[in-house]
């Protein structure tokens, strides 16, 4: 399938070369088969009949071939692999979205009447409500498109202009973090990320590392699958914190000190955090490659190395030793190397290692002792660090028709105090367990 690369300004004059999707098959290869498609009809918005209880298993052949009969909306938010639609319901706004989020070119991009909708995968936490945004006249501004409900149309006739939905750049939408995206000043009421409680204040402050780095190697363990591994060339830095489609296009088997330092490249100040994080896991993937650790030496090698490349976007008021204190801190914390799923590894040793006693003591069904394993694995993981596991994770890995069963599984494991619920999932977020060892 050929696809366009080319990004428009989004004014009409450009709107002509772009492209619409010529069939389903097509629009999957674009969304992914985790997505669920809504039949609508033709020239509305509304899908036909409910679609609540639809589910990915859903998605059949007799299903998906009467789509292209009508108009086809995709469910957003975690019903579709935190697929989430960034409606931008204005020409002129955007332009200023672009230029604060150049990234953005690099997404899928669709066109109704006017502005354009960004879509994107959403990275850890991000708000799980539909949101509409208005200027500071109270103008509209479009949408933020995230909620339990919420849909948004990509493919057939828009009621309004009677002309087909057109992409104006048809690659898969990027996966970014929620925190990554700038909010033009245009935008008077931007969606927020409600604060998240810290695992505690003694823990954060021991690792020296902001809140959302210390949630965030967990929650790249869990439904994120990742995704931190980007998908840019390695010879060439990032443009974003977590932004990436393909996470074939880099081979970390190869990966080398000056490749972890592009990786960990900012393109402006205020993202070091982030970006250190990030160098800490690429250092713990240099090391899983050669399969010894970095002396202190080759720590500092590395750390100079960025630190003499990021001076640009480094604070005034921050020295060299502050920069290498965070750096050291942010690689002590870092449990994952880059590009390894947290999930898959455990999974592996679940497998592979005897089982522990606390399956054994309570359980004779294989299942139920195989995921007090892999839970058994994620801690080992994550060390004193909770762990994020969802039930939808443990329905994938044990190919269970619901995650209803597992949802009930792990809330038995908490009533016999295999594990701790250190907090509560929610739309978007996993949640978060503490693993018990038997000590008897």
């Amino acid at each position: 399938m050929k696809t366009s690369n080319s990004t428009i300004s989004g004014q009409s004059n450009g709107v002509a070369a772009s492209r619409y999707f010529e069939s389903v098959k097509q629009l999957r290869e674009i969304l992914g088969d985790d997505v669920l498609l809504l039949r609508c009809k033709l020239q509305t918005k509304k899908p036909a009949g409910a679609w609540g209880k639809l589910t990915v298993a859903s998605m059949t052949p007799d299903y998906l071939k009467k789509l292209s009969s009508g108009n086809v909306g995709v469910a957003l938010g975690v019903k579709s692999g935190n697929l989430i639609a960034l409606d931008v319901d204005a020409d002129e706004l955007v332009e200023p979205y672009l230029a604060l989020n150049p990234w953005l070119k690099d997404t899928l991009q669709t066109h109704g009447r006017r502005g354009r909708v960004f879509w994107l995968r959403m990275a850890g936490d991000y708000p799980a409500q539909t949101k509409p945004l208005e200027t500071h006249s109270g103008g509209d501004a479009g949408e933020w498109r995230a909620g339990k409900n919420s849909q948004s149309i990509i493919h057939g006739i828009h009621p309004d202009t009677r002309k087909p939905y057109l992409v104006l750049n048809m690659v898969k939408p990027l996966v970014v973090d929620f925190a990554s995206i700038v909010w033009p000043n245009e935008i008077s009421n931007p969606p927020r990320l409600e604060t998240s409680l810290p695992v505690n204040d003694t823990e954060r402050q021991s690792y020296g590392v902001t809140e959302s780095q210390s949630h965030r190697e967990t929650d790249v363990t869990d439904d994120t699958d990742a995704i931190v591994c980007v998908s840019l060339p390695v010879s060439k830095a990032l443009s974003h914190p977590f932004v990436g489609a393909d996470k074939q296009s880099v081979d970390f088997s190869k990966l080398t000190i000056a490749d972890a330092v592009a990786l960990a490249m900012p393109n402006r100040v205020h993202q070091n955090n982030e970006w250190l994080f990030i160098l800490g896991r690429a250092v713990k993937r240099l090391e899983f490659n050669s399969g010894k650790p970095f002396t202190p030496a080759q720590m500092r090698e590395v750390f100079m190395e960025w630190h003499g490349q990021a001076q640009t976007f480094l604070r005034k008021e921050l020295t060299r030793d502050d920069y290498m204190i965070q750096f050291m801190n942010a690689y002590q914390s870092a449990k994952i190397p880059l590009g390894l799923d947290g999930v898959k590894m455990a999974w592996k040793r679940a497998h592979e290692n005897p089982l522990p006693p606390e399956a054994i003591k309570h359980f004779e069904d294989a299942d139920k002792r195989l995921l007090v394993a892999l839970c058994r694995e994620l801690q080992n993981i994550h060390g004193e660090q909770p762990f994020f596991l969802s039930a939808r994770k443990v329905q994938e890995l044990f190919k269970l028709e619901s995650h209803i069963e597992p949802a009930r599984w792990l809330r038995s494991f908490c009533v016999l105090e295999i594990l701790d619920e250190i907090a509560k999932g929610k739309p978007g977020r996993a949640s978060r367990y503490r693993f018990n060892f038997d000590d008897h």
